[in-house]
């Protein structure tokens, strides 16, 4: 229990950081700090579970293997998400298709060398105060993370029920 108990850890504070850095990516790129979310919740999911993962495997595996990961996972979660999203749902948040190095328009090169960069920071410089600041709520946390778990949940279940009708008419 105590392992998904920091795992989930790291999933709520990495996907509140994605969250923050796509806002702070838009602002500088359109002057709003938000963009529509799938989430009603400030999470951005994609940078929880890369993030978590790649925290996960950084002590298990060695570092020549671990910087290419860095690229790879991050990509992968991105594809998939937007893959799921588009078929599924009839969502497109991201499309880049207008990029060079683009597959599908749900990952490009350039996209995926800032997730590099994003995960070597993650790793080695932010890593270290996250874990420090779950030592320091740790006991809170076993408690609030049933609360955060289940708000969480009836924020993707009802994201899901609202967005049902689109996903009837792609299968009808």
């Amino acid at each position: 229990m105590t392992t998904f108990r920091i795992l989930f850890f790291y999933f709520i504070v990495y996907s509140f950081l994605g969250w923050i850095i796509e806002g702070l990516f838009n602002l500088s790129k359109n002057g709003k700090f938000t963009k529509p979310n799938f989430l009603k919740l400030p999470l951005k999911p994609m940078y929880g579970f890369a993030s978590t993962l790649l925290v996960m495997l950084a002590p298990l595996i060695p570092m020549w293997l671990f910087v290419p990961l860095c690229f790879i996972i991050p990509s992968f979660i991105e594809y998939l998400s937007a893959y799921l999203l588009d078929k599924f749902l009839d969502l497109r948040y991201w499309n880049y298709e207008h990029k060079s190095y683009q597959f599908h328009g749900y990952v490009c090169l350039e996209f995926s060398c800032y997730w590099l960069l994003l995960s070597l920071l993650l790793i080695f410089f932010v890593q270290p105060y996250i874990l420090t600041l779950y030592m320091l709520v740790a006991k809170a946390w076993g408690f609030v993370a049933v609360f955060i778990f289940l708000i969480v949940l009836w924020d993707f279940v009802t994201t899901l029920l609202k967005n049902t009708h689109r996903c009837k008419n792609m299968l009808s």
